[in-house]
């Protein structure tokens, strides 16, 4: 699946045939960061705002900040499960495969996750937890079967590979619009879908310098997300959520599907989700320590 990559993101946003949100391209350079914001608060506190619908953006229009924060309560202001495939493909186009069984809950206004590797064998067993910390850090810690032990994730390896993925640890915590400085946003079009295209560069500290999300026009699903190094034109990582392979229920769009590149090492990551279900009843006792190392299982539809 090809990525993206629209010429309205680039160094020069506002050049011919991209369209600035709600002012005129002769107006607005380049969106600064906005000096207030929702004091509350994607893997700190977040309360969703009243006049922001997971399942409308008619409220957002004109207030980029607002579209953003939009997007991410779609997205990350959900409780799920789900089993989960992970295909990873080299250069060379040779496939290796992770699934684990997962499950998330917001708890006290934090986020917890939890998921459990069920394949390969040699993996099986292996189980990851992380908790949203109240001062805005995360914790995670991975339990290894083969050694009986717990090792825990510190913030100099969120960037790390996620059991050997292209997905990494950062792309399962929480996003939150305050965390970021909006820079530009254009209209551009995905297969043929009206979108925003939002860049912003995060204002915590992280293994990429700028970000682009590419926002849908008629709903807050995020269809693309593009990662760029520093002073780089083009991104070193994507992420693409097909617009064919979203879920809807409860008033979220949520992925079934994503495409994981990374450009720079030429590989990519499939992640499949199966037998999502939407804010299911989940046990809250099952995010705990106690879990890692116990062979309970973590609750799926099934």
């Amino acid at each position: 699946m090809s990525v993206h990559r629209s010429r309205g993101i680039q160094r020069n946003p506002f050049k011919a045939g991209s369209t600035p949100l709600g002012q005129s391209a002769g107006k607005m350079s380049r969106l600064r960061s906005f000096s207030s914001f929702l004091a509350v608060l994607f893997l700190g506190v977040f309360v969703v705002s009243p006049q922001v619908s997971s399942g409308s953006l008619e409220n957002t229009a004109g207030d980029p900040k607002a579209m953003l924060e939009a997007a991410f309560v779609n997205r990350y202001d959900v409780n799920s499960t789900a089993e989960i495939e992970l295909v990873i493909r080299n250069r060379r186009g040779q496939e290796r495969r992770r699934n684990f069984e997962a499950a998330s809950k917001i708890i006290d206004d934090r986020m917890h996750s939890i998921g459990r590797l069920t394949y390969p064998g040699h993996l099986r067993g292996m189980t990851i937890l992380q908790i949203e910390a109240k001062d805005r850090s995360h914790d995670a810690f991975v339990y290894l079967p083969s050694s009986r032990s717990v090792r825990r994730i510190s913030t100099n390896q969120r960037g790390d590979a996620f059991f050997g993925t292209d997905v990494t640890y950062e792309d399962l915590e929480r996003r939150y619009a305050k965390d970021y400085e909006i820079l530009d946003v254009t209209a551009d079009t995905i297969e043929g879908e009206p979108v925003w295209a939002v860049r912003a560069r995060p204002l915590l500290r992280q293994t990429y310098h700028e970000v682009v999300f590419w926002v849908a026009q008629v709903d807050p699903a995020i269809l693309q997300v593009h990662f760029f190094k520093k002073d780089a034109d083009e991104p070193f990582r994507t992420l693409v959520s097909p617009r064919t392979d979203m879920y809807e229920e409860q008033g979220h769009i949520l992925p079934t599907r994503m495409v994981v590149e990374n450009v720079s090492r030429g590989t990519t990551t499939e992640v499949i989700f199966e037998r999502l279900a939407i804010n299911p009843d989940i046990d809250d006792r099952i995010f705990s320590a106690r879990t890692l190392q116990q062979k309970r299982d973590i609750p799926t539809r099934h």
